[in-house]
């Protein structure tokens, strides 16, 4: 038994003597006993352990909308969509119908991860470090191929015990257009519009798929309406959902001919869009500002950009890493403010 489940029940008994010295047990209803038992959980075990409630799970909708306006560049359509499949998901006027299911998509560098962080952070007090969050990794959590089968029966054992210790629960999949085709189909039944699979409710989970499936699509589809003259931010979802759907199906990782998208399990397929030249300045002021340099010279940004590669030709106008590495660039030149 952990430690802390020891000190809980020591406390449990000590404060249930107080209670029973101070109240006459025949005048408290079973309601007041159950009231006061869950009070002193919540008072004494939740100091110790991370619980269940809503000061461990806030659920920070408000939270998370400013950081994606303030801190996240160049994606009008994530920003939109994730604010509001997040907002209905945990209304408690209106419980889901299945589990939550997000799937990222677009170059390195769009901000995939980066997005994803701030979820964990606005849902969870403890943000990544909650034992609520769970993120996988293909290469380190899934990297051979002859023990899909184990793999599949570890994530099951693993999302079922946790979903039972309390339904808010985010997984994350990093890297899906790495993992081993078939892989993800464990999860089909958790997704799926089911109450219950095997006695565990999985509806107030949520699940994100993070991956470059499509990233070429995307792109050319950028091209096209870049060439017809529509404004980025006129861009909606429906622009790009079908050709990630066909990409993601067809290309090889997690999801190839998944059962997933055979039947409809994900919700909302989010094009991250590559990256222009005005949001990678945005990037390279906001690495500045969080080094305290809060007016960085024309000079140190220009240095900055020649560092990035634009694509494709002959338009040149994307990013082909979109802000990754800038963190890394901008790291070189800011000593000299601190002189």
């Amino acid at each position: 038994m952990e430690i802390y489940k020891v000190i809980f029940f020591l406390l449990l008994n000590f404060y249930s003597s107080i209670l029973i010295v101070c109240f006459d047990p025949l005048s408290l209803g079973s309601a007041a006993i159950v009231g006061i038992g869950s009070l002193v959980y919540e008072k004494v075990y939740c100091r110790w352990k991370e619980c269940c409630t809503e000061k461990e799970i806030p659920g920070d909708i408000n939270k998370l909308e400013n950081l994606l306006k303030l801190k996240v560049y160049g994606q009008h359509i994530a920003e939109e969509v994730i604010i509001n499949a997040l907002k209905s998901h945990w209304d408690e006027k209106q419980p889901p119908s299945k589990a939550l299911t997000l799937s990222f998509h677009g170059w390195p560098g769009g901000g995939k991860n980066y997005i994803t962080g701030f979820i964990k952070e606005s849902l969870f007090s403890l943000g990544g470090a909650s034992d609520h969050v769970h993120h996988f990794n293909a290469r380190i959590d899934f990297p051979e191929v002859s023990k899909v089968l184990q793999y599949q029966m570890q994530l099951y054992e693993w999302i079922k015990t946790n979903v039972t210790k309390c339904p808010k629960q985010l997984f994350v999949f990093d890297e899906v257009n790495k993992m081993h085709s078939g892989l993800l189909n464990v999860i089909k039944p958790l997704i799926d519009y089911n109450s219950y699979v095997s006695k565990v409710d999985y509806r107030k989970s949520i699940f994100i798929f993070l991956s470059n499936t499509g990233e070429s699509l995307i792109t050319e589809q950028m091209i096209k309406l870049h060439r017809s003259g529509i404004e980025r931010n006129n861009i909606q979802l429906q622009d790009f959902e079908n050709l990630i759907i066909k990409g993601s199906f067809n290309e090889e990782g997690g999801f190839h001919h998944s059962d997933a998208i055979k039947s409809n399990l994900i919700d909302h397929y989010v094009p991250f869009l590559p990256l222009e030249l005005e949001h990678i300045r945005a990037c390279i002021i906001d690495q500045f500002q969080v080094r305290g340099i809060y007016a960085p010279s024309e000079d140190d940004i220009l240095s900055i950009l020649d560092y990035v590669e634009w694509g494709p030709a002959p338009e040149n106008i994307y990013s082909k890493t979109g802000c990754k590495r800038i963190s890394q660039k901008v790291a070189l030149v800011v000593h000299k403010y601190w002189r």
